[in-house]
């Protein structure tokens, strides 16, 4: 397996190469998983919300729970917390949707922050049939942060 993705990266190296004139990747950027993750299929329980796909993943919502967790990319705590998300989303084989809300930048999503009254982050809101089901995880504290996140999540 290893091979076949050191050799499709190989490709699209090179293919980079020719169509963008000098464009190139590092030899070590091609060993690493972080290079070729972003060519992997999309797992489609998570999703990077937008204002123009809010609408589709209140949809999704009747399907299936979902997680939406705002965030920002200076945000200390959410980055403490976003490790503990994906390893609980892992372990529950996307039973729920984790749908990421940037407000990295001034301004970025705040339509939809606005909408749910977002004042702190990491704040995750669980939503199911397109409306909020009235239980919200405001904050992180690596103390008892992660098991009262996995709590949080078991009672999705």
């Amino acid at each position: 397996m290893g091979t076949r993705i050191r050799m499709f990266a190989a490709v699209a190296a090179m293919t980079a190469g020719v169509l963008g004139g000098a464009a190139a990747t590092p030899a070590s950027a091609a060993q690493t998983p972080a290079s070729y993750a972003s060519l992997a299929p999309q797992d489609e329980t998570v999703v990077d919300v937008t204002s123009a796909n809010y609408d589709q993943v209140m949809e999704m919502s009747k399907t299936k729970p979902v997680v939406l967790d705002f965030y920002a990319s200076w945000c200390g705590p959410c980055q403490k917390m976003a490790p503990y998300l994906e390893k609980y989303h892992a372990a529950d084989g996307g039973k729920w949707i984790w749908a990421k809300v940037d407000l990295s930048e001034q301004g970025q999503n705040k339509d939809i922050a606005d909408k749910y009254g977002i004042e702190y982050i990491p704040t995750l809101i669980d939503i199911s049939a397109g409306q909020e089901k009235g239980s919200r995880v405001v904050g992180f504290d690596e103390g008892s942060g992660p098991d009262d996140l996995r709590t949080w999540l078991n009672n999705l």
